[in-house]
């Protein structure tokens, strides 16, 4: 039996396939098979506020959804929970005097499955369909996943048939037409203000608006299952279910272009980046220290202009505000003296490798871990551990290396620090690693990063 882990990691058909730009192609139809379940129709119309903030409601969906796919377990968990919370206030009764509420099982189980579906569905009409292994592969995956959910094995379809024939049925027997599938198909996306962030004028924005909204609509219409169209009275435009196959084909060719992190929604695309190769700790000697990290300008010495560039480095990768540029100087200048001193250099002078060399020998440097090299570990620690809980998620060190340059390299190098793989970046364990290697005991790769030397 497959995981929940196994399903959710870098390799598995989940994270190959889930966070594809190409499931915007059918969201809109997957939001529509959703809310025509009586119990989600009639939630989402009494407590949603997607109508008034369509753009919001959106971004929080994808968000939520490829948590629980590249979210570390922690994220996942976090999300969870409050979706618990979120869905548990969530009941009522609808228009017909039925009881409904959030957390109904089938329910739940179906917003699941149509997202599998939903898969299966751009690489049906793209042109590339999951070969039955890839298919069967995925679906026992998602299954997994959705134990996450708290569905069981007995709340799924047991196999990729079963599956299908469940599929089948809920449009034959269950879907409905509800006031939330009408507003979806007429009424909602029409209001659609300007994205957030994209300067659009009004007046240019209507027309924009009619006509993707239209095509979206139309899309929706023409790939729906055929029994529940049929339910709903819906026609299509001429050569709609043609256009909607060519669209979905040129965006699979167009994106087969594209460089593989490319071809994935922001979240997703910085999950895949970073597991990138890594290069593991190994020692490291004094040689190679100094001239791949001490000697910044590649002169073969080493002056206080090396170390400020490299402060200069961190400050850029952390976007820090001058008061913390200002720790992060001063922590430098005190690892400046601490190499200067100890090697027995001129205040004024350089730091050459022979005395570099000479001073580890004699056991004169690095010296003690509490001035210098010790204490510029002691400031970037607390600089990424912002709430001093002595941990760091990754969504965290995420967002606060959001304007690195180095973003998605830093991330991989931080991300292999976690050795128990809950997706936490324990401090403790980071600060030692960074002592070491600023010591020029062992190699780091986060450090290379932060220190602009790779």
């Amino acid at each position: 039996m497959t995981t929940t882990q196994d399903a959710l990691g870098p390799g598995s058909a989940t994270w190959n396939h889930l966070g594809q730009w190409r499931l915007m192609l059918v969201i809109h139809r997957t939001l529509v098979l959703q809310a025509a379940h009586p119990q989600i129709g009639a939630a989402v119309g009494q407590f949603s506020v997607y109508t008034a903030r369509p753009w919001r409601r959106f971004l929080r969906t994808m968000e939520s959804l490829q948590t629980y796919v590249y979210g570390t377990a922690a994220e996942r968990q976090r999300e969870l929970t409050r979706l618990e919370r979120l869905h548990r206030r969530m009941r009522g009764t609808d228009p017909h005097g039925r009881a409904f509420t959030a957390t109904d099982t089938p329910a739940r189980a179906w917003v699941h499955l149509t997202l599998f579906e939903a898969v299966q569905t751009i690489h049906r009409l793209g042109g590339d369909p999951l070969s039955p292994t890839e298919a069967a592969r995925l679906y026992d995956e998602w299954r997994a996943l959705g134990r996450l959910f708290d569905l069981t094995e007995a709340d799924q379809p047991a196999d990729l048939d079963e599956f299908h024939a469940y599929f089948d049925r809920m449009a034959a027997d269950v879907l409905e037409d509800n006031p939330t599938v009408r507003d979806l198909l007429s009424g909602s996306i029409f209001r659609l203000p300007v994205p957030g962030g994209l300067p659009i004028p009004g007046l240019l924005w209507s027309p924009l608006r009619y006509v993707v909204v239209s095509a979206a609509v139309q899309a929706t219409a023409a790939t729906l299952p055929e029994v529940y169209r049929r339910r709903l009275h819906l026609t299509t435009a001429p050569g709609a279910e043609l256009f909607v196959s060519g669209v979905h084909r040129a965006a699979r060719t167009f994106t087969d272009l594209l460089p593989k992190p490319w071809r994935y929604m922001p979240y997703a695309s910085a999950a895949i980046r970073a597991t990138g190769e890594v290069r593991p700790r190994t020692a490291t000697t004094p040689e190679e220290f100094f001239t791949t990290i001490l000697d910044q300008s590649g002169d073969g010495v080493v002056r206080w202009a090396d170390l400020l560039g490299m402060a200069r480095e961190i400050s850029t990768h952390l976007d820090l505000d001058e008061a913390d540029e200002t720790a992060v100087h001063e922590a430098f200048e005190a690892w400046w003296r601490q190499l200067r001193d100890l090697t027995g250099t001129p205040v004024d002078g350089s730091v050459t490798l022979a005395a570099y060399r000479a001073a580890i020998a004699e056991g004169r440097y690095p010296g003690s871990a509490s001035k210098g090299h010790g204490r510029v570990a002691d400031v970037v620690c607390r600089l990424i551990d912002r709430n001093d809980d002595g941990q760091v998620s990754q969504a965290e060190y995420a967002r606060l290396l959001d304007r690195s340059p180095r973003r998605h390299e830093l991330i991989a190098a931080l991300r292999s620090l976690d050795q128990d793989g809950d997706g936490t970046l324990h401090i403790a364990e980071f600060h030692d690693a960074l002592t070491d290697f600023l010591a020029g005991r062992s190699d780091l790769a986060a450090g290379r990063y932060l220190l602009g030397r790779v």
